[in-house]
């Protein structure tokens, strides 16, 4: 009777693991580095069922070069801390309504004090519709505590099954925000104002994954960024920052895992 009970309220938790290798890290719109980066994103928490999914994750990045040795103390770039709420709500058969709002500490290690290096705290909700078809998206950022600005990415995707295990996933996304989050991008406006709230960046992805069970699957892609506006991209052609690419094609690969 002991061993029943204990699986029965073990049997609600989950945990979910997806370590990946990025040739280079897009950032809320913004290409930070153009060498390969190590990301490994974490969540664990308990299914209440009716009421939704509540837990914890961690979210981290780091260098798998030296190349921004200069900046910060070799391998880790940044992690982000923070507690999440997940729930589902059913519209119609095969229909759905996914919801995901999170509240992070996002903390650097060994930056400056340069503005975009700054640790801080930001709210954000994800939200797609999920169906049989085509899948909008949208995701909303806020951040304070350490920096301030609106980010937002909006986009749609389709989910191709080819056969069994194997699906292949187009999407098209444009990311941007307040002018702030413009400045993030862009840097500043060459002539002395500030930059219009708006679009900053559109990317086109490609990504193939299989599902070796329930609780395995791997996945690979390929995606392409590109500046958006003629404006915006003279002045980050203009840049002296190492990253700013107008256009730029990356990659990775990765392993999804929930138990």
């Amino acid at each position: 009777m002991t061993g029943i009970l204990a699986a029965s309220v073990l049997a609600p938790l989950f945990l979910e693991v997806t370590p990946e290798v990025r040739s280079s890290y897009v950032s809320l719109g913004k290409l930070m580095e153009d060498r390969p980066m190590q990301i490994t994103n974490i969540r664990a928490g308990y299914d209440t069922g009716s009421f939704g999914r509540f837990g914890l994750r961690n979210w981290d990045v780091s260098s798998i070069t030296d190349r921004r040795a200069d900046a910060h103390r070799h391998a880790l770039y940044h992690t982000e801390l923070g507690v999440t709420w997940q729930y589902d709500l059913a519209i119609a058969d095969r229909w759905k309504l996914k919801s995901d709002l999170t509240r992070s500490w996002t903390l650097y290690r060994g930056f400056d004090d340069r503005e975009s290096n700054r640790s801080y705290q930001f709210w954000q909700i994800d939200q797609s519709l999920e169906n049989p078809y085509i899948v909008p998206f949208y995701r909303m950022r806020r951040t304070f505590r350490g920096n301030d600005y609106l980010y937002f990415k909006a986009g749609t995707r389709r989910k191709f099954n080819v056969w069994s295990g194997l699906s292949i996933t187009p999407s098209v996304f444009a990311e941007g925000g307040s002018y702030r989050a413009q400045k993030r991008v862009l840097g500043r406006k060459p002539d002395g104002g500030r930059w219009e709230s708006g679009v900053s960046s559109v990317s086109f992805r490609l990504e193939a994954a299989w599902r070796f069970s329930e609780e395995v699957s791997v996945f690979a892609y390929v995606e392409q960024y590109e500046i958006s506006g003629a404006s915006a991209r003279s002045a980050n052609g203009a840049s002296s920052y190492r990253c700013a690419h107008n256009d730029w094609t990356h990659g990775g690969i990765g392993v999804r895992m929930s138990f």
